[in-house]
């Protein structure tokens, strides 16, 4: 159930300040983040504590470099055309473009380079480099000049005729994601903030067996329903969250960093940083 589930609608109550247990956080520590909310439907579905272990991830996409431009053509018998623009003011080195062959490359790879297109000037047809590997052709050019264009035609034997792409230079663009290794929802009682001890133990006994030296977050949010007063529902799901991270924290199992400020309850989901 993801954070928002049903918990839409909930009240403006003003800035609460949260005392929580706090102690320096050793590197590759667990850090744990935590939010609470009321919902206002009655039932054991919203008298809950969802417990989530996120792992970041780096991850690096390819892009493609923008600099160049490409497009190909592939005929029925296997004559393939390939043109390739350097859009840029650079010099551009080493590119290079493959192809899947479920087939055989035959002949030699032409190539036209055109070095202005007012007035053209073209060097014609000349050989190109490549190199098969396991059933992919690998043409390379060595260097394109800015607003250089070339030309390469070829031909292949095979059933299935795969269209080139180019495959370098590109752009490697890293980034940090978050996924969820395990999750855990808890239920309670109506009025009620503390959970059994075995399920408890359970819990502690999975977050200290994590990898160390990795980077995991621990975030846990508490829901009350709508029984009772809101200021009542508001402690109670706070509570809910509460005595389970002073449980993980006074093992030295995960960290908060610092005293955490809950702002007043919002629209959507509040998590303490």
């Amino acid at each position: 159930m993801g954070w928002m589930g049903t918990f839409l609608r909930v009240v403006f109550l003003g800035s609460l300040i949260v005392s929580t247990p706090s102690f320096s956080c050793p590197e590759g520590l667990p850090k744990l983040s935590w939010s609470y909310e009321v919902s206002h439907k009655k039932g054991k579905e919203y008298r809950r504590v969802d417990i989530e272990i996120v792992k970041s991830e780096r991850v690096s996409t390819v892009i493609p470099d923008n600099r160049l431009s490409y497009k190909t053509s592939v005929s029925p018998d296997g004559f393939i055309r390939v043109e390739v623009l350097n859009n840029s003011n650079e010099t551009i080195k080493d590119i290079i473009i493959s192809q899947r062959l479920e087939g055989i490359f035959e002949g030699l790879i032409r190539a036209r380079r055109i070095l202005s297109r007012s007035p053209l000037v073209v060097e014609d047809f000349i050989s190109a480099p490549y190199n098969m590997e396991e059933g992919k052709l690998y043409i390379g050019i060595p260097i394109l000049h800015a607003g250089e264009q070339l030309q390469l035609e070829y031909s292949v034997k095979a059933s299935i005729i795969y269209r080139p792409k180019l495959v370098s230079p590109v752009v490697k663009k890293e980034e940090v994601r978050e996924r969820v290794v395990k999750s855990y929802t808890f239920y309670f009682p109506s009025g009620k903030t503390r959970l059994n001890d075995l399920i408890v133990e359970r819990l502690i006994m999975e977050i200290s067996l994590l990898p160390s030296g990795e980077d995991y977050r621990i975030r846990v949010k508490g829901y009350a329903d709508s029984a009772g007063s809101l200021p009542v529902n508001e402690r109670i799901a706070k509570e809910r969250a509460m005595n389970l991270i002073s449980l993980i924290t006074s093992r030295s199992l995960a960290c908060l960093e610092k005293h955490h400020y809950a702002e007043s309850l919002t629209s959507t989901p509040l998590e303490a940083k």
